[in-house]
């Protein structure tokens, strides 16, 4: 069995119990959950802030609008099925059909360890092998370097997601395949951000100036495209696939900013800083890449591989898409 990175995930914490939310903060220490703590009137704000969630851990007799804390649950639920809701009960009345779908654990004050079971099951379904985390840093880290030399890379610490909200205007999304995986990769970052970077000086000499969103689309593409050939010819072996592959639809909702891939599976997050060293007062250029193993994925298999990768040198063709 190969070595797992424990990733922490953000958690909307939604508590006004002092003994409770002092409980529960030291939980979500132990278990490697970042709390953010609201108030019931800044929960729905805070979804609009943080595209990056991994569930919500709620009150039932939360002060809010309504009787209790299951209408600020519904109004959640409305606006993120995908993140999965942990109520901590206060009462005895039995939960409606439409009350307990929205929900995905219940657990009563002093119950932490179904809490705990209850998040790994949830939150935390997918476990991503250390060595693999760390390649991905490594190689993508790399491509950005390449591709904007000028500014300083910074990674930031990986996590898992559950929200399916796109980070900025320019997103690209490229197919990744092997023995161990299937699924895709995704760059997202704000199209202003991007732009603001190339007038910086971030990438060659030339480029910079009055870009279109053509030419600013292109460059995260390119950038997209070099961190799938390093991941190519690091881990995927030439005979990789299978005769016969299944696919599932991926939806894109532009309006809501929305993208599925047909899995309720965690999706590795990492989110990397691009600064000008020369003015480290500017705000810097935040690419955020997601990696989405939806069709296949298995740890034990990847740790086949990582025992005894192929031979593979790069080629030094140039793949187009």
């Amino acid at each position: 069995m190969t070595e797992t990175t424990q990733l922490e995930a953000k958690v909307l914490l939604l508590e006004h119990e002092p003994e409770q939310y002092r409980r529960l903060s030291d939980f979500c220490a132990q278990v490697g959950l970042v709390a953010l703590p609201r108030s019931a009137g800044d929960a729905l704000p805070t979804l609009s802030q943080h595209k990056d969630l991994g569930g919500v851990l709620l009150a039932e007799n939360l002060p809010c609008e309504g009787p209790d804390g299951l209408t600020l649950a519904r109004a959640i639920h409305k606006l993120r099925p995908e993140l999965p809701i942990f109520l901590r009960r206060t009462s005895e009345r039995p939960l409606s059909p439409e009350e307990q779908a929205t929900l995905r654990h219940e657990w009563r004050s002093g119950e932490m360890e179904p809490l705990r079971e209850a998040v790994e099951r949830a939150i935390f379904s997918l476990r991503y092998p250390t060595s693999l985390v760390n390649g991905i840093v490594q190689l993508t880290c790399s491509a950005l370097g390449s591709m904007f030399p000028n500014a300083l890379v910074m990674a930031e610490s990986p996590y898992v997601v559950h929200d399916r909200i796109i980070h900025g205007e320019v997103s690209t999304l490229i197919a990744i395949e092997s023995t161990w995986c299937r699924g895709y990769m995704m760059l997202q970052t704000e199209e202003s951000a991007l732009r603001q970077g190339l007038i910086q000086g971030f990438g060659y000499e030339g480029v910079g100036g009055d870009l279109n969103f053509r030419e600013l689309n292109n460059m995260l593409g390119e950038t997209t495209n070099l961190i799938w050939g390093a991941f190519k010819n690091r881990y995927i072996p030439p005979k990789a696939f299978a005769n016969q592959q299944t696919q599932v639809p991926i939806v894109i909702n532009h309006e809501h900013k929305y993208i599925s891939f047909g899995s309720q599976d965690p999706q590795l997050c990492i989110r990397y800083q691009l600064s000008d060293p020369k003015r480290p007062g500017l705000p810097p250029l935040m690419i955020v890449q997601r990696f989405i193993f939806n069709l296949h994925w298995s740890p034990e298999e990847f740790a086949e591989f990582d025992s005894a990768p192929p031979d593979v040198a790069p080629t030094g063709e140039l793949e187009l898409f």
